[in-house]
């Protein structure tokens, strides 16, 4: 039985990860493979890593948590989760279950785009391939535009 199962293995749900990898609980790490800002150039609001490319973000993540043997990093995604006597039983896309103690759902958002012809793509990349917000005289300015 794991101590907690973590639905999501974005920021949130690998920075809780490693947190319980260093008090040695024992932890699955669900990773469903679909990253919301996996189409963005550079991530924003995180400390130490603001303006960094998230791919590295998340590999660097991954190497950090190989570290902690407690935590078990798996990319599956958790398709459904019952309360099962002294926790949870939840149900991995591949078919398999796992009992833990505790569930902690970092799923994050979806963004849902109105149908434009190419926004989808331009999400995320910004004006010109730049920074979708930047700083300007103290304002933020939008900056996708779609052509």
């Amino acid at each position: 039985m794991f101590d907690v199962v973590i639905a999501g293995a974005g920021p949130a749900g690998m920075n809780a990860g490693l947190v319980l990898g260093r008090v040695r609980r024992q932890v699955l790490l669900a990773d469903a493979g679909a990253p919301r800002n996996s189409s963005s150039r550079s991530m924003h609001g995180m400390l130490s890593r603001d303006g960094a490319d998230p791919a590295e973000v998340r590999r660097v993540a991954r190497a950090e948590l190989g570290g902690y043997p407690s935590v078990q990093v798996r990319d599956v995604a958790v398709v459904s989760a019952a309360s099962s006597g002294e926790g949870f039983e939840v149900t991995l896309a591949d078919g398999t279950t796992a009992l833990a103690r505790r569930l902690l759902l970092a799923t994050g958002v979806t963004d849902e785009l109105p149908p434009v012809e190419g926004l989808a793509k331009a999400a995320g990349a910004g004006r010109n391939g730049r920074r979708a917000w930047r700083p300007r005289r103290g304002r933020h300015r939008p900056g996708a535009t779609v052509r």
